[in-house]
């Protein structure tokens, strides 16, 4: 009979294996699935763009079903349709505009920026600052590099073009898992009840559906006003930051803040300060009401991971994948989640991240 907690589990050999061992081995096998990974992001990336695809498009393949009351096939067909052609539009449309702001930044925007740079000079020489500043900041290009932005500008465009071409091979694996939604999920449901991950699954992937489907609408509100108050207030490239702005929207909490400094940055510079900060006050009303304010009426406590982690898996998938990973930080975290809190060894894991309201008893409530 054993007395107590044995933290140690012999083998077939009688060998004691110690928890720290067993933490090394663990952290060993995480390490070398992580290296795994990121060496085969050229055949992930397109699989999970597909499946972002395909969770955020089955909402419209379902309501074509429901109220247009098409079959299956052509609900699928339709909406692939509808995804490349927008798809293909956009990534044209901003391959266009990033030619176009190639003359810009090479001519107009490098005559502004220098002469901003002499008058901010100038205006801080008023309080005996230019000597100081100058020294800290010799040139214009110390602030802004043209010749690097327009480097990014073009790495980006090759991104879009690569995009394009395995554009193709994304929508055939998205509709496959289009067209194979109501199997899987009648297989799930079809399951032994006793199965308790089973539910749990469920409620995951119908969370996350419910969490990019909201995000994609509050995305496309924030593309539209940033667009019309770039256009009201003519700052240059008003749509590229409206693409911009509706892409990284995605990301949470890092990539609101980044989509406003080129905006704000073109308006500075070819504006000066006062549209300026119009800008930046617009797109902080804007991320303030819909990214606190309407989103969370929707959404609520969705998945129940603290904020801290959220902001640390953009990190950490966008270190892995790129912009991609970090479009999918959330819904990675969410099945990763799902994985530690059906583990035994490491549901204290789940635990620590999670940031699920507390559930007071009836009795308790007073």
């Amino acid at each position: 009979m054993q007395q107590g907690n044995d933290t140690h589990s012999p083998n077939n050999n009688g060998f004691v294996l110690g928890d720290g061992a067993r933490a090394l081995i663990v952290a060993a096998a995480a390490l070398i699935v992580i290296f795994g990974l990121r060496q085969a992001q050229g055949v992930i990336i397109p699989i999970l763009m597909a499946g972002f695809l395909a969770i955020i498009s089955y909402t419209v393949t379902g309501l074509l079903r429901k109220y247009c009351r098409f079959p299956h096939w052509l609900a699928v067909t339709a909406t692939v349709a509808f995804d490349f052609v927008v798809l293909y539009a956009v990534a044209s449309l901003i391959q266009f505009l990033a030619m176009d702001m190639k003359a810009t930044l090479e001519g107009e925007f490098s005559q502004r920026f220098a002469e901003l740079y002499n008058d901010t000079m100038a205006w801080l020489g008023n309080f005996g600052l230019e000597e100081s500043a100058r020294a800290i900041v010799t040139s214009p290009q110390d602030v802004v590099d043209v010749n690097k932005v327009l480097s990014i500008t073009q790495s980006i465009t090759g991104q879009i073009v690569a995009l394009l071409s395995t554009c193709t091979l994304v929508l055939i694996v998205m509709t496959f898992f289009l067209g194979e939604a109501p199997l899987f999920l009648r297989n799930l449901r079809a399951m032994p009840a006793g199965a308790e991950w089973k539910d749990d699954l469920l409620h995951a992937l119908e969370g996350i559906q419910k969490y990019l489907f909201i995000k994609t609408l509050s995305s496309v509100a924030t593309g539209l006003l940033v667009w019309g108050m770039c256009e009201w207030l003519s700052v240059p490239f008003a749509f590229l930051w409206a693409v911009l702005a509706f892409v990284l929207n995605y990301i949470p909490t890092i990539g609101s803040i980044v989509a406003a400094i080129p905006g704000i940055a073109m308006a500075l510079t070819m504006n000066g300060w006062g549209c300026a900060m119009l800008i930046a006050a617009g797109y902080l009303f804007i991320n303030c009401a819909i990214g606190n304010g309407i989103e969370p009426l929707f959404l609520g406590r969705q998945f129940g991971i603290a904020t801290s982690v959220v902001i640390l898996s953009v990190i950490f998938w966008g270190w892995m994948w790129g912009p991609c990973g970090m479009l999918l930080a959330v819904p990675i975290t969410v099945l990763i989640k799902l994985a530690l809190e059906n583990s035994e060894d490491l549901s204290w894991v789940a635990k620590i991240i999670d940031d699920a309201p507390d559930k007071k008893p009836r009795d308790a409530e007073s």
